[in-house]
């Protein structure tokens, strides 16, 4: 089945555009949980953050720094939440990396930490080690 986010930066399905630079795309999504919801891609296909080219991060977050200012100049939020959705079992439902800028207009936001189950606390330096091995 063809990306429905490569139709979209080749222009060849219709979306609500925000923002086109050679190297990202960022459209209002389709099922949007805000107001305004926008979606950030980079143009070249990669399913995930780990699978973009090194080159392409660059304007893909140039261009979710852009969106953000937009968003807050058209429409003043208290704040946002940024942030994607790596693999199917995150919560990923297109395999094309995509940000999501997500503006908040109430205080008390819970935050991407309400999302996890818990850690364990006790092993921050094992876990800190871990992470360090090559």
């Amino acid at each position: 089945m063809p990306c429905p986010f490569c139709a979209i930066g080749a222009g060849t399905t219709p979306a609500h555009v925000v923002h086109e630079g050679p190297g990202a795309i960022a459209f209002l999504d389709a099922f949007p949980v805000a107001r305004p919801h926008v979606l950030v891609v980079p143009r070249a296909h990669a399913p995930t953050l780990v699978d973009l080219d090194d080159g392409a991060i660059d304007e893909l977050f140039r261009t979710v720094k852009l969106v953000q200012q937009r968003v807050q100049a058209a429409f003043g939020p208290l704040g946002f939440n940024v942030g994607w959705n790596h693999g199917r079992a995150a919560g990923q439902h297109v395999d094309h990396l995509h940000v999501h800028v997500l503006p908040r207009y109430a205080a008390g936001g819970r935050g991407i930490q309400s999302l996890g189950s818990g850690g364990d606390r006790a092993d921050l330096a094992g876990l800190a080690a871990a992470l360090r091995a090559p």
